[in-house]
């Protein structure tokens, strides 16, 4: 029996496989090396500008991992840690406002102590004390704290090795990133200017989605929390990191919070600081038609209705950094799709005639 093209199968079979097995080796790491190329498209205009000014790759790509940390990573360190101050605030706030509450419970256990039922409760507790059960609920308290403590460990070491990897990563794809590129499209059979014009809308559409969303969301939430830390609502910065979320998400901004509070601080009678949140609800609300066109620019960009879906549908699916590979996977889709639609563009027409 003669197998035709056997070596061609052979080859090909061995090649899936090998491939399979490389993928397996980089899967724990492949979210933080597909953040690390999103970085490298989103500051390749910055890199390229200081690349003609020094004229070394290694020191430029350098110096852009050191503003990519000042730029990002900084700025969330500086807000979890005034999150984390203020859900100190709200417990200690807490602690001391329900002294009242702590005074009755104090009179009612004092109250049931004094009962006649407290000797036969006292004396079943003794007898689970002294009995196995005891031991064994102990023993399973003991075995889950255990677990707990290896879990926040695992996340801790996970989180730490994902950011070196991402840097690591973003070093070389500032560097190489073009010379990456061109290989892929040399291994593509699809024609140059098909995978020129995929990756011309692709980086396209996710540089102006990113900046339509993330940038913007971030400046509502950002102006949301300063006003409500002027009309003195508790806890602004937790509040500014809600409406920094909402305000990622197309159609819904930062005003499904601020109208609100603003309605409850005129029903409370604090007139000005509701007129005055009123006022930048209104503010926030229109921002985005003043900013976008200038963060945008001439790139290309999706329409809300897609953004919207893309967002809710990547965090219901990749969590919280859905909101980000969600309207990418969009745009390569659309992307795609002009392709597909520039490609067969007489067949299609001759097709709809």
């Amino acid at each position: 029996m003669i197998i035709k093209n056997f070596n061609v199968y052979f080859f090909f079979t061995l090649l899936i496989g090998v491939s399979a097995l490389g993928f397996m080796l980089i899967k724990p790491f492949v979210g933080a090396i597909f953040i690390a190329a999103l970085i490298a498209v989103i500051f390749s205009r910055p890199y390229n500008f200081l690349l003609k000014k020094i004229h070394s790759a290694p020191v430029t790509s350098a110096i852009m991992l050191v503003i990519v940390m000042i730029t990002l990573f900084i700025p969330i360190l500086f807000i979890g840690g005034l999150v984390f101050n203020e859900m100190s605030n709200i417990v200690i706030e807490s602690s001391v406002d329900s002294s009242n509450i702590q005074l009755f419970i104090q009179k009612f256990t004092d109250m049931f102590i004094q009962g006649p039922l407290a000797n036969s409760l006292l004396n079943s507790i003794k007898t689970y004390i002294h009995g196995p059960e005891f031991s064994n609920a102990i023993k399973d308290i003991a075995n889950t704290s255990v677990v707990f403590i290896q879990t926040i460990y695992k996340s801790i070491v996970n989180s730490s090795i994902s950011i070196f990897v991402m840097f690591f990563s973003l070093f070389y794809f500032f560097i190489d990133g073009k010379k990456f590129v061109k290989y892929v499209m040399y291994l593509s059979p699809m024609k140059d200017i098909h995978e020129q014009k995929l990756i011309n809308e692709f980086i396209s559409m996710t540089r102006a989605t990113l900046k339509g969303t993330v940038v913007i969301g971030s400046i509502q939430g950002i102006i949301g929390g300063i006003a409500f830390g002027v009309a003195g609502v508790a806890s602004p910065v937790l509040w500014m990191i809600i409406m920094i979320v909402l305000g990622i998400i197309p159609a819904i901004g930062a005003g499904l919070i601020i109208f609100p509070a603003a309605v409850v601080m005129l029903i409370l009678g604090n007139v000005w600081q509701g007129i005055f949140l009123f006022v930048t609800g209104f503010f926030v609300s229109t921002i985005d038609n003043f900013l976008r066109p200038k963060l945008v620019g001439r790139d290309t960009q999706m329409h809300s209705l897609v953004v919207f879906f893309a967002t809710i549908g990547g965090l219901k699916l990749f969590g919280l950094m859905g909101f980000i590979f969600g309207p990418i996977i969009a745009a390569l889709m659309i992307a795609m799709w002009k392709i597909y639609a520039w490609e067969f563009k007489e067949q299609l027409q001759k097709f709809n005639a």
